[in-house]
């Protein structure tokens, strides 16, 4: 029986259309009506979600009703000048009115006051502290549609981290780059625009150094990837193409994408006419002049037609964009147009030089999570617990999902402490180093399809064997096969005599010339059988006569045999036990000998 993974859920007053984590305790979710629609407002909400039975509202902000809904929203993180303050930003478009007027201050920013632990909870607030335009066309329609941020990382507290907001519905696409402070003040300073051909259907940020990050993103068959330092931000560069299945006219097309490290992708691909999606993890190329390569895959179930919404949380975070990311578990979570959430296990293995992907296994299939469709998702930073903090047992990543129904459900995934035992500890070294993993068991893909492609193939073998049997008249008939066959494939094998093995030791050279020296005085051949007979030893039986060249054909003396005829005669003799290395090479002189080479040859040396 599947373990059922704990979650809450609480049903709100406004369509939600984008969530993110302020911390693993408490949740930002966000949406609305629009402009005058009925009364529906425009909120920013803040969830507490620190009982895994029950959410509650801890606090929320009503935007103007003629401003649109929120549309994307990130959390930027804990204020370093203000420890009781959390920065957010959000997109949401100015009033019909200002955009008509060509004003549109899309990306705002907003802090969350949260009280002394001596206040109430009523003393939380969130509230709006900045706003502005990161978009430089002026089109009625664009709203901000996507909105990331690179992820932190504890040991790197110096360096801003970059910000990526894209267009939606516009006319002239853009991709705006901005930098956010490392003190998460709510402020930031323009890095520099693209502007691709098509607009971008989702996008990713990531830091590789100190001062170096990349962009990805991609369109609907495309990924795009920008290199971005203090310099400069380079051209948009296609790394990877989708290709129309074989005997397809009509490609997939790309729904998602996350960056799992800077080396490695993955992407979600929904299937032409609604065939079904696949999770793809892409290799990213570390040349200018090589392309990313598809390095794992997975099928969703088949119940799911579209995607409509990724998240992916590394368990096993680095410190510093300057780390290698060494052995590591990725949890991932597709949210399906059937109000499913696929979820998955993938593993990061390094070795060496070499980084790998494996094991990308579901480990559940959390169906008709909500009863309209899902919006968005956001799984909670995981930490690895320090000291006592926290019992293995109380270990969890959250998934949060929203939707166009107002409704937000967060599951609690368990998590436990996992140590690699596939390389044994050796006394006197230190201990091999733990990771955390899902603590749920991930589900390979399914052994019947194997099973079946094997046993296939073995019934195959089996005919075809059964076939040339009563071909080759080597046994008895079961299928009646050969009046059907040609008449030359139904030839029988030609049988090579072999020589019964004699029931005393084999004579030595030295004996078998005594036996013909008894009898003949004329010079003695030693060569090996013309039928190609096959002695006991596995070699061409020997035949010692009275040498007749019209009989036995040419053959050479000892001393005239090239070195190399020498040594195989050698080695063959001694191989049948007919010479020893301490009878000496003088027992040869005035013998003649056969061929050695050609199809003997072969055959003697192979056998050798």
């Amino acid at each position: 029986m599947v373990k059922q993974i704990p979650s809450a859920s609480i049903q709100l007053t406004y369509p939600l259309y984008c969530c993110d984590f302020a911390d693993p305790d408490h949740l930002v979710v966000a949406g609305g009506g629009g402009p005058g629609r009925n009364g529906v407002g425009n909120k920013i909400t803040l969830l507490d979600t620190s009982d895994a039975s029950q959410l509650t509202e801890t606090t929320e902000l009503e935007l103007s009703p003629n401003e649109d809904n929120v549309m994307s929203l990130v959390v930027v993180g804990p204020q370093k000048e203000k420890h009781n303050a959390t920065t957010v930003l959000a997109g949401v478009n100015s009033s019909p009115e200002d955009v008509n007027k060509g004003k549109n201050e899309h990306l705002r920013a907003l802090t969350i006051s949260q009280p002394g632990k001596s206040a109430k909870i009523s003393g939380v607030k969130i509230s709006e502290v900045a706003r502005n335009a990161l978009f430089v066309h002026k089109d009625k329609d664009t709203y901000q549609r996507i909105l990331r941020l690179s992820p932190p990382h504890e040991g790197l507290t110096s360096s801003p981290r970059l910000g990526a907001a894209a267009t939606g519905l516009s006319k002239h696409p853009q991709i705006a780059l901005f930098d956010v402070p490392s003190t998460n003040s709510p402020r930031w300073k323009t890095r520099g625009r693209l502007d691709p051909a098509v607009e971008a259907m989702d996008l990713d940020v990531i830091q590789t150094g100190p001062d170096t990050y990349q962009l990805a993103y991609c369109d609907d068959h495309e990924v795009f990837t920008v290199e971005v330092s203090k310099a400069e931000v380079s051209e948009p560069r296609s790394v990877y193409t989708i290709e129309p299945e074989e005997g397809e006219t009509v490609k997939a097309s790309f729904k998602s994408l996350r960056y799992l490290t800077p080396g490695f992708l993955v992407t979600v691909v929904n299937n032409p006419k609604s065939r079904g999606v696949a999770l793809h993890g892409l290799r990213l190329p570390k040349n200018e002049d090589e392309d990313a390569r598809l390095a794992i895959r997975a099928k969703l179930p088949s119940t799911v037609s579209k995607a409509t919404s990724l998240a992916v949380r590394n368990l096993s975070p680095v410190a510093s964009p300057s780390d290698k990311q060494g052995e590591a578990q990725f949890v991932i979570a597709v949210a399906g147009n059937d109000s499913s959430i696929s979820l998955y296990t993938l593993e990061h293995k390094s070795a060496f030089d070499s980084e790998v992907l494996s094991d990308l296994a579901p480990f559940q299939v959390l169906k008709s999570v909500h009863p309209s469709s899902i919006t968005n998702l956001a799984i909670s930073t995981f930490a690895p617990p320090k000291g006592s903090a926290k019992s293995s047992s109380e270990l969890c990543v959250k998934l949060a999902s929203v939707s166009v129904g107002c409704s937000t459900v967060v599951h609690n995934i368990p998590i436990k402490k996992h140590v690699d035992k596939s390389t044994p500890s050796k006394t006197g070294r230190p201990p091999k180093p733990s990771r955390y993993v899902v603590a749920l068991k991930s589900k390979g893909e399914s052994p019947a399809t194997v099973i079946t492609l094997v046993s296939l193939v073995f019934l195959i073998l089996v005919l075809v064997g059964q076939v040339v049997i009563e071909a080759k008249h080597i046994g008895e008939p079961i299928l009646g096969v050969r009046k059907i066959l040609p008449a030359s494939w139904t030839t029988p094998l030609r049988k090579v005599p072999r020589i019964q093995e004699l029931a005393s030791e084999p004579k030595t050279i030295e004996n078998l010339l005594a036996d013909v020296n008894a009898h003949h005085s004329q010079p003695m051949v030693i060569k090996h059988d013309d039928l190609g007979a096959i002695g006991p030893d596995g070699l061409p039986a020997l035949h010692v006569d009275i040498h007749n060249e019209e009989v036995h054909g040419p053959a050479t003396s000892w001393e005239n045999l090239e070195k190399k005829d020498q040594d195989l005669w050698k080695q063959r003799l001694k191989k049948s036990g007919h010479w020893m290395e301490d009878m000496g090479e003088s027992i040869f002189k005035g013998v003649l000998f056969g061929e050695i080479g050609g199809a003997i040859g072969n055959i003697v040396g192979e056998a050798l």
